[in-house]
């Protein structure tokens, strides 16, 4: 459970805020689709429903959020607190694409956010299912500082540090990498934020088909 929620604490940090209406955009490199595995589970939680690979993913709500983990290491529980996993985020409704004006916004928002141990990668436009989508990497690593900034802005609470083991567990977690990736469903702003320690690959395929397959009610 700890560990669990640690991932939770760490997914926290990406925060998303985006306005306006869209506008004619270019066209954006594309995203290839995913595969579509043998064993395809459907899940639901706070108003989004999308689909995994039930060979490689487990589904788990019990933080609060729409996540899946890395079945083979949440089975072993998770021996060397390293847990890939996938949060999904339903934000505003929005009319329109999302634009690079959007793009620009959400980098300077997570820049004012303040956290030191939060460094943004890459980000670009991309177009995935036939829209324009935002896609970004981050490298997350918290300190004291960082994580008092988080409990005063309301991302995580005492009871959520608590539950994570303390901030001893949170900092010794190390660095965290993180791809991400917001698209329109059902007229809202959905993220997917996925956590790796190796490689993004299995981690942003399995955020494309929770999007390809995306539902929010």
């Amino acid at each position: 459970m700890k560990k669990k929620l640690l991932a939770a604490v760490l997914c926290a940090v990406t925060v998303f805020a985006l306005c306006g209406c869209g506008s004619e955009e270019p066209e954006y490199p594309v995203m290839d689709d995913p595969s579509e595995p043998a064993n395809m589970e459907e899940a639901s939680f706070n108003g989004f429903t999308g689909s995994y690979d039930a060979d490689k993913w487990v589904f788990d709500s019990s933080m609060g959020l729409f996540a899946i983990y890395d079945k083979p290491i949440y089975d072993a529980g998770n021996p060397d607190g390293k847990l890939p996993n996938i949060n999904i985020v339903v934000s505003e409704a929005y009319e329109g694409p999302l634009t690079s004006d959007d793009m620009e916004s959400l980098m300077k928002e997570m820049e004012n956010m303040g956290i030191t141990g939060l460094t943004i990668e890459n980000n670009e436009m991309k177009t995935f299912n036939g829209q324009p989508v935002i896609y970004y990497e981050t490298k997350v690593s918290l300190s004291d500082d960082d994580i008092d900034l988080m409990i005063e802005n309301g991302s995580i609470s005492e009871s959520d540090l608590e539950a994570a083991g303390g901030r001893d567990a949170v900092k010794q977690a190390g660095e965290t990498t993180q791809v991400a990736v917001a698209a329109i469903i059902d007229g809202k702003i959905v993220i997917a934020t996925g956590t790796y320690y190796d490689d993004s690959t299995q981690v942003l395929e399995a955020i494309k088909l929770l999007l390809k397959t995306g539902k929010v009610s």
